[in-house]
């Protein structure tokens, strides 16, 4: 690990893998923001790409403590939680190692993926801007992007010489668990120096929070079941206090060209997990997540840097990530996980017709569990992947193309080497019919390797409260998936994507309805099948005046097994209005979201029952001598609706929280 990190630090310094973009940025026109994760010129987001970007006072409005909270509005993402210390996301009903969650256009190298209980390590409160992929061109970030992109910037290494020195501090409160949450950003230059000039970066964070509290009892009780019969708490969730600190410093140095940096974070996360019932006579099991993490990361970027192409890109991360499980104050099993990632990506001049980019992908890990609960053996695990995208207009019409090819190798400590060889391939077009209005058609053939507690899980694992088996058999998952869009810009904004995805051995942790007798977990297994997830994702805007804007909303995604029913855990529909107004220094929005029950939950599943949840915002902009001013409260579940999401493993002991009011300050400068 250490002699590939090395190597790979080594690279960076060669021209040919100095990699570059343009120092002026250009914008993308849909929400007025940079693409970062096209490959090709900073203002492509590919053909039909169905892509979520939230930066400025839209990121500033729904930030959470996690990732999944905070994207769990857009369309077509929901959020699986585990508890308030933990919520990922899951798009288009697809979770864990099917959306890769990115830290400036590389994973988050965390063990996130490994369990339910395991939080993602990266901060939605440090973000300058976060970008949602959906659909077939996700395939050119790996085959554990099948399902979607979450990209998460925060110009921890700075591309460009900023004018002077800006920087924002941030507090906020939150009612439902007492959550105090501060944020500290500083940028700046050190311009014509003996050495150049050079941009610096610091950021910080300190959240924590108490017992989350809810509507009614944590535990769902059955039909006629007396609460007294187990110990339940009510109008709280037990366990489920929270503490995060989180620092980066970052330091790049800006040519004409191009520039190369590096930063270093620090990040630590304590966190409970919500306990089942138990018996009045019993003592209650509860456990705590202890994490703490240390990331390098580099990169360079460049112009001109081989004849032939003309921008190039080099990133690379090292990633030191442990958590301890902590079971009723005593240390018990020990995940860790060193890896390191590394992007190279040229992006070439015109050939016959069409400008792309190809690249190549590296990632090591060496991940182990060491305790009572190693449910998954110590393996080494490697990836690389080679691929290239490219576009191409002709008049009205323009079109992208995509292939990329992956190896997979896990060499489990007790076990013989696993290997999977993947292949993936999309192809898109996209029709400007008039200068408002377009229609879009993708297809695309990608392939997912399984992973390695897909593989190779046994074991108990009393934080997610499951038995978890593998099965190092498993192939790989081969989606076929079509996707037609049609966008609308005028008196009204208008979009629509359907999409069909076929699964062919689709993985999935199957609930078998058994509890191991020693330890009374349920048993979990993971197996293959085939599937098919088919959906729909709207979205109409309306100008009501100058300062008002309507907005109706709604997404739908049925997921089946072609002979064991449905999908487990894939969230229902849902629709809905909001209601805006901003002028001078005022923003306001008021939304209400309608969400049907969930009736077909999968084999051994509860059903969840619908609701109706109302959340609002109001921001308020002063201009001082000293900087800008934003001033903020947000409600959440104004209802005060007892919440169990569909998606998530917990949903019959932990429901979301109830009413909750959260009060901001923010001075930029």
């Amino acid at each position: 690990m250490k002699n590939a990190f090395m190597a790979a630090l080594a690279l960076s310094s060669l021209p040919c893998a100095v990699v570059a973009q343009n120092i002026t940025h250009n914008e993308y026109e849909l929400n007025e923001v940079v693409i970062s994760a096209s490959p090709l010129e900073e203002s492509s987001a590919g053909i039909n790409q169905a892509v979520s970007v939230l930066t400025g006072e839209s990121l500033h409005s729904k930030a959470a403590a996690t990732i999944g909270e905070t994207l769990q509005d857009e369309p077509g993402v929901t959020n699986s939680g585990f508890g308030p210390g933990v919520g990922k996301p899951v798009i288009r009903g697809q979770a864990g190692n099917r959306v890769k969650v990115m830290q400036d256009s590389l994973g988050t190298l965390d063990a996130s993926s490994a369990s339910g209980d395991h939080a993602i390590t990266t901060e939605a409160l440090l973000a300058e801007r976060i970008e949602v992929l959906r659909g077939p061109a996700t395939l050119r970030y790996g085959n554990g992007a099948i399902g979607g992109v979450v990209n998460v910037i925060d110009n921890r290494i700075p591309d460009e010489l900023p004018d002077e020195t800006t920087g924002a501090f941030e507090y906020r409160h939150n009612m439902v668990s007492d959550q105090n949450s501060t944020v500290m950003l500083l940028e700046g230059a050190l311009s014509e120096t003996p050495v150049g000039n050079w941009a610096w970066h610091l950021d910080g964070l300190y959240r924590d929070s108490n017992n989350t509290k809810i509507k009614g009892y944590a535990q769902q009780l059955e039909p006629g079941e007396d609460p007294a019969d187990n110990r339940r708490t009510h109008g709280y969730i037990d366990n489920t206090d929270t503490q995060a600190t989180a620092g980066t410093a970052g330091l790049s140095w800006i040519g004409e060209k191009g520039f190369v940096g590096i930063s270093i974070s620090e990040m630590e996360n304590f966190y409970g997990i919500p306990p089942e019932s138990y018996r009045n006579d019993e003592t209650p099991e509860l456990i705590q997540i202890d994490m703490e993490q240390t990331r390098f990361d580099l990169k360079a970027e460049w112009a001109d840097v081989l004849p032939g192409f003309e921008l190039g890109r080099f990133r690379v991360s090292h990633n030191d990530y442990e958590h301890v499980e902590i079971e009723n104050g005593t240390k018990g099993t020990r995940f860790t996980n060193e890896a390191i990632e590394a992007r190279v990506e040229l992006l070439h001049q015109e050939v016959v017709g069409w400008t792309g980019a190809i690249g190549f992908q590296i990632e090591d890990r060496q991940f182990a569990a060491i305790g009572d609960e190693a449910f998954i053996p110590k393996s080494d695990i490697n990836n690389r992947g080679l691929f290239w995208v490219g576009e191409t207009n002709h008049g009205d019409w323009s079109y992208e193309l995509g292939l990329r090819l992956d190896r997979q190798t896990i060499d489990p400590d007790d076990n013989s080497e696993i290997s999977h060889n993947t292949q993936s391939l999309s192809l898109g077009g996209l029709w400007q019919m008039t200068d408002s209005q377009s229609l879009s058609l993708s297809l695309s053939h990608a392939q997912r390797a399984p992973s390695v507690e897909e593989l190779l899980s046994f074991g108990p694992h009393h934080a997610s409260e499951s038995f978890d088996i593998g099965n190092p058999d498993l192939d790989e998952e081969t989606s076929q998936n079509v996707e037609f869009g049609y966008q609308y810009h005028g008196a009204i904004d208008l979009s629509i994507n359907l999409f069909y995805n076929a699964i062919d051995d689709f993985i999935f942790k199957r609930n078998t309805g058994l509890v191991d007798p020693d330890d009374e977990l349920s048993i979990f297994q993971f197996q293959q099948e085939d599937a098919s997830f088919k959906g729909v994702e709207a979205n109409m805007g309306l100008q009501l005046s100058d300062t008002w804007r309507l907005e109706l909303f709604g997404d739908h995604v049925r997921a089946e097994l072609d002979n064991s029913g449905d999908v487990p855990r894939i969230p229902p529909l849902r629709y809905g209005l909001s209601l805006g107004y901003q002028a001078d220094q005022w923003s306001t929005r008021l939304k209400l979201t309608e969400v049907e029950e969930q009736d077909q939950p999968g084999e051994f599943e509860e059903k969840t029952t619908g609701y109706t949840r109302l959340d609002g915002h109001i921001h308020y902009h002063l201009d001082t001598v000293n900087g800008t001013w934003i001033l903020s409260l947000k409600a959440n579940n104004l209802l005060n609706e007892e919440i169990r999401n569909a998606t998530s493993f917990l949903r019959e002991i932990a429901p979301e929280p109830g009413r909750s009011l959260e009060l901001g300050a923010r001075l930029s400068f």
